[in-house]
């Protein structure tokens, strides 16, 4: 096994300039979720270069879903990746242009390059390593690029309709080491009746209900503007940020506008991101004696609309919260603070045992490379969702810049190396091992 591990870590060092020059040139695509046209481009991008490397290709009857091929056998693995992206945040806190696609200072720097194209690539050239390998496969592999990922799953839902699911397998959309406990997505998306709207030109903070915005403000009719500056991050780990619809929220309060949104986001959501105050759990970062993490929310999007103000929250729910305990919970404050609500793009809490035989060798894998093998809970949601005995695997490291969804994303050469030689290992013991 030594000699096949320096072989494909041969193959993947010797592709470094090629997977730079694609990971780049996907990036190129401003592929926002939603934005069909550039999606499809993007992902006829990824296919046309599987075909050039020799692999079969296939997709869905919409489009939304391109699948790579290689392999045979009764058992299929499957990698989950995507090629959507959040929007930009904001502007003026980019280096380079966000779908400009650089190389500098030992980084990729773009939209995309850690969430999630880079991770397409990289996964691409993995598996061209086992292709050129001359293993005799006893599996399928599957590589799954899907098109809304970050935006509500209906290209899952159309893949799951037209083919067959895989039988296990991973999405390299998150960070090392193996994260086979995902917490739950929820938007809750809150419409006040304000009676001091009147009084409001302009409402504006984020642009995407899964990212922490980096600026919020307010213009008033009579010239007055309240502008707010924050960190931005992925609204999985809203501590790690700094969230100025929060700011704005408490500086309207203190100045006593008589917002009721503003009263609301000061007094249950300005916990560091916990989501103890909203009382829709009981807190703890536990359940049934396993850990699970705690459940976060975080206000994302704050604007007008048709009348009213709309604020977006975003909950990561721990295993064992439901949608019922969400409901009830927004429910009971809506009187007090003049607001409907509707919950969006729900998605449940995972969890996958750590004793199936998928897991031992990804573990093994990583310990063969000196990479952490826990098992962890991941903050954040990934396509593993989606189908059973799937897990979040990486491409990002912990001592990595963390910056998915934020202003100036990139990923390390280093990085996306040493990723695709631990997917590249991973695949071909897969590929070889008896059914």
């Amino acid at each position: 096994m030594l000699m096949i591990r320096k072989k494909l870590d041969n193959f993947i060092e010797s592709s470094k300039d090629e997977m730079i020059g694609h990971i780049l040139q996907l990036v190129s695509y401003p592929s926002f979720t939603g934005n069909r046209e550039e999606n499809v481009q993007s992902l006829e991008y990824v296919l046309n270069l599987a075909k050039d490397l020799g692999f079969r290709t296939l997709t869905t009857s919409d489009m939304s879903v391109g699948i790579v091929e290689m392999g045979e056998g009764h058992q299929c693995l499957g990698i989950l990746t995507h090629v959507d992206v959040v929007g930009i945040g904001d502007p003026e806190k980019w280096t380079n242009q966000p779908f400009e696609g650089v190389c500098r200072d030992g980084f990729l720097w773009g939209r995309g390059t850690s969430d999630d194209k880079g991770a397409v690539i990289m996964s691409l050239y993995a598996m061209k390593a086992v292709l050129d390998s001359g293993v005799k496969f006893n599996r399928k592999v599957w590589l799954i690029i899907g098109t809304s990922e970050e935006g509500e799953w209906t290209d899952m839902e159309t893949f799951k309709k037209e083919f067959t699911v895989p039988d296990f397998g991973y999405s390299p959309d998150g960070e090392f080491p193996v994260f086979n406990i995902e917490k739950g997505y929820a938007d809750v998306i809150l419409s006040f009746e304000e009676p001091m709207l009147s009084s409001v030109l302009e409402l504006k903070g984020g642009d995407s209900p899964n990212t922490v915005p980096s600026k919020a403000l307010i213009r008033f009719n009579d010239g007055r503007e309240i502008t707010v500056h924050g960190i931005s991050t992925h609204s999985s780990t809203p501590e790690e940020g700094n969230n100025p619809i929060i700011g704005l929220c408490k500086k309207l309060r203190d100045e006593e506008e008589g917002f009721r949104f503003a009263g609301f986001v000061s007094r249950y959501l300005a916990n560091d991101g916990k989501a103890n105050d909203l009382n829709i759990d009981d807190g703890l970062d536990n359940y049934q004696g396993e850990h699970v993490g705690i459940t976060t929310a975080a206000p994302t999007v704050l604007k007008l609309e048709n009348g009213k103000v709309v604020l977006n929250v975003n909950i990561r729910q721990k295993y064992g919260t439901t949608l019922e305990k969400i409901s009830r919970g927004f429910q009971e404050m809506s009187d007090e603070f003049g607001y409907s609500y509707d919950i969006s793009n729900y998605l449940e809490p995972m969890m996958v045992s750590g004793d199936l035989p998928f897991l031992q060798i990804m573990r093994e894998v990583s310990r063969e490379y000196g990479v952490d093998d826990s098992l962890k809970v991941a903050a954040g949601t990934s396509y593993a969702k989606s189908m059973e005995r799937f897990v979040s695997w990486g491409p990002v490291f912990p001592e990595d810049p963390q910056t998915a969804h934020m202003e100036d994303e990139r990923i390390s050469i280093e990085t996306m190396l040493l990723a695709a030689k631990l997917y590249a290992c991973f695949i071909y013991r897969m590929a070889i091992e008896e059914n």
